[in-house]
């Protein structure tokens, strides 16, 4: 069980309570930007970045010159604030819309709580008011507003990096000034983001899509009530496998086309297996379940074994609550609608036998690895002993063995305390192309901890 405090804030007046946000969380997000982007800091950087924001969400410019006041014109914080270009990153997460009574989107958030802001905040800025789940400052993971538009994302499922904007604050961007899912439709095609993600849209009328935005390339518009962390098809089998994409999303798929199904049965489905995920170890576990009704003005946090914790534009109030991450649920089904896990969509069958070529570039990697920064010395020569050999040795076996060369005693780790200060990001070790983010209690330097999230 994994102890984690929420908090709800309201961050309507910039210059006081959007600045206690800043100063809780900037100096963890500054030591993870400044590691990630070194060299990249700069006047040269800042002034670009500045420009693309003026030139791609001009609507943002006057709360964005608020936020440097706020900040202290601090320069780090001024190209960090204006959402272009930040380091690279993952989620996993998997999403649906409900059109039954009332249009609702529930979605699993899944990565470390030690890492998530675990911030619900509700503002009122530009005449638009939205409640939601902030990230990276004024940025939202999921979020609604008081136009009846919601919208989530989850990652993509691509390696690869682009130019544009983080999604976070295309997110807000997009609840800030748009009223229904076509206006949000127009903006998630004209705004270039910097990785690969899916953003799904619901709005009061009913209307829906999910939006898959691609770097450097034009996004692709669907119908699909369901996403996880692929696209129109598997392009980064790796993180397929990690993340049981596939898996999920044929689940969804299932679940949704069977008889019509109501939110106690959907949000019963999302609160297990295997949309609910249990890997904290390894920093991608669901640290919450948010179901988003805008015809009401209505969202919630949902837990396994917690009570849900309820918010609304009529009755928002600033709160804190702590639940326990981890607790085991079964799915239950009512009325007859029977949910069968799905089975996976098999890959080729390069994919179940690594080629010499491909082992031989993984085991190089590990070369320079030392072992006495690893929790399981013995498991890396064991993964090592079997990328030499000739027995089968598919994707899967590799992140099994991975997840165990990264697996610490309980007795070694120290986790951080639950809530706001716990948060932090942190450099973390590059394993065969994948940074692998480390963290670190705060004030325990000394303390060792795991290094398991799967970072880009």
């Amino acid at each position: 069980m994994l102890p984690t405090t929420f908090c709800a804030r309201s961050i309507e007046t910039i210059d006081t309570q959007w600045q206690a946000v800043f100063n809780d969380y900037w100096p963890a997000y500054k030591a993870w930007y400044g590691q990630k982007k070194r060299a990249d800091i700069n006047p040269a950087e800042l002034r670009q970045a500045q420009r693309q924001l003026l030139a791609v969400m001009p609507e943002m410019q006057p709360l964005y010159e608020r936020f440097l006041e706020a900040s202290n014109d601090c320069p780090v914080a001024a190209q960090f604030l204006t959402g272009h270009q930040p380091p690279a990153y993952l989620v996993s997460c998997s999403q649906a819309v409900l059109l039954n009574e009332e249009p609702l989107l529930i979605r699993n958030y899944d990565l470390s709580p030690d890492i998530s802001e675990n911030l619900v905040t509700q503002s009122n800025w530009l005449g638009q008011e939205i409640i939601g789940t902030n990230e990276c400052l004024w940025g939202l993971n999921d979020g609604m507003n008081t136009s009846g538009l919601v919208a989530s994302l989850t990652f993509g499922g691509s390696n690869k990096v682009g130019k544009g904007f983080g999604i976070p604050f295309i997110m807000r961007y997009v609840l800030q000034t748009c009223g229904n899912v076509r206006q949000a439709i127009k903006v998630l095609q004209r705004v270039p983001s910097h990785m690969a993600y899916n953003v799904t849209l619901v709005d009061r009328q009913g209307d829906f899509a999910t939006v898959m935005l691609v770097p450097d390339q034009p996004a692709i518009v669907t119908r699909e009530r369901c996403i996880t962390n692929h696209q129109t098809q598997v392009t980064w089998p790796q993180q397929a496998v990690f993340s049981k994409t596939v898996e999920r999303k044929q689940f969804l798929d299932e679940l949704l086309a069977g008889k019509k199904i109501k939110e106690p049965q959907l949000r019963s489905a999302f609160l297990a297996a295997p949309l609910l995920s249990g890997n904290y170890q390894q920093q991608f576990g669901t640290v919450y379940t948010a179901v988003y009704k805008p015809l009401s003005g209505t969202m919630s946090y949902n837990w396994p074994g917690e009570k849900a914790w309820q918010h609304s534009f009529a009755d928002f109030k600033a709160s804190d609550k702590t639940v326990s991450l981890g607790k085991p649920a079964g799915l239950k089904v009512q009325e007859n609608v029977t949910v069968v896990p799905a089975n996976p969509t098999p890959y080729v069958e390069s994919d179940y036998n690594l080629p010499a070529s491909t082992r031989q570039q993984l085991l190089q990697s590990l070369v320079y690895l030392p072992a006495s920064v690893v929790g399981q010395p013995e498991a890396l020569e064991t993964l090592k002993q079997r990328l030499r050999s000739e027995k089968s040795f598919c994707w899967k076996d590799y992140a099994d063995q991975v997840a165990r060369v990264w697996h610490y005693p309980v007795h070694s780790v120290c986790r951080p305390p639950a809530g706001r200060s716990a948060f932090r990001r942190h450099p973390g070790v590059s394993i065969c192309g994948y940074a692998l983010s480390a963290r670190t209690a705060p004030n325990s330097a000394s303390c060792r901890t795991p290094v398991s999230a799967l970072k880009i």
